[in-house]
């Protein structure tokens, strides 16, 4: 597989395209159908098939103030990601382990492959995968659906507890912890997930940083565009190092 791959790389972006296409629609088709479930047991209590509850609405503060925000978030994480990278690779060199990185290899020796052979479409459409459509399926899945689920759902269930309590109390007592703990759960156990699934030990930490960080914007901003710009702005920065490789203006990938 690998050798087709090296071949004929821009297989490679295809997949990688299709693969988000096909994450897209299972996560919309999901929410759909658990949408149809509630309404048919609930009735008109249940909000509509709009993607809100996703996070495609307007963020707070304005698209403006969401677009620079995450500039700047992505930026930062991409700085702090070389040091927590750098940090990585040398517990891993300690313990033994591989360094590499392995599993994201053969879609950045396929990118810089493309590039070098055939400049004019491979540049638009593996900054199209990596910078734009990747991204954002990404926040849809893990910030949207998965983050956004479990936070919800931790707060029902921590709320209901807590009502539970206080009915058997005299006197009501407030707990500011439920919240926090919902939002804490529901980040750590989403961007473990996201760091999981992306298969490559020397980036986990740096990438569940990176999602911790893009879970509490995304709370914050009640919207995906801010996290969106600011992962977007992450993928940037190696996808222009492996074009400019490809396009031979620097000696080896970064």
């Amino acid at each position: 597989m690998t050798e087709v791959i090296s071949q004929n790389p821009e297989l490679l972006i295809i997949s990688v395209v299709l693969q988000n296409v096909l994450f897209f629609i299972v996560t919309v088709g999901v929410f759909w159908a658990g949408t149809f479930v509630l309404r048919a047991l609930r009735g008109k209590g249940v909000s509509g098939y709009g993607l809100g509850p996703l996070g495609f609405r307007r963020p707070r503060g304005g698209y403006l103030a969401a677009v620079f925000v995450g500039v700047l978030i992505g930026f930062g994480a991409l700085l702090l990601s070389t040091v927590l990278n750098a940090a990585s690779s040398l517990v891993l060199d300690r313990l033994g382990l591989p360094a590499d990185n392995s599993a994201q290899a053969p879609l950045m020796d396929g990118i810089t492959s493309w590039v070098r052979e055939s400049p004019g479409l491979a540049i638009p459409l593996a900054v199209f995968a990596v910078v734009l459509l990747g991204p954002a399926v990404e926040e849809l899945v893990f910030r949207g659906a998965i983050f956004g689920g479990l936070y919800r759902l931790f707060r029902l269930v921590t709320e209901r507890g807590m009502r539970s309590q206080l009915a058997h109390d005299e006197q009501p007592r407030s707990s500011p912890w439920a919240g926090r703990f919902a939002l804490v759960s529901a980040a750590v156990l989403s961007s473990v997930l996201f760091a999981s699934l992306h298969f490559s030990p020397v980036l986990v930490v740096a990438l569940f940083v990176l999602a911790l960080a893009l879970c509490e914007t995304y709370r914050r901003s009640g919207s995906l565009l801010a996290p969106f710009v600011a992962h977007a702005t992450f993928n940037s920065f190696a996808v222009i190092a492996l074009i400019l490789t490809g396009l031979d203006l620097i000696p080896t990938q970064v």
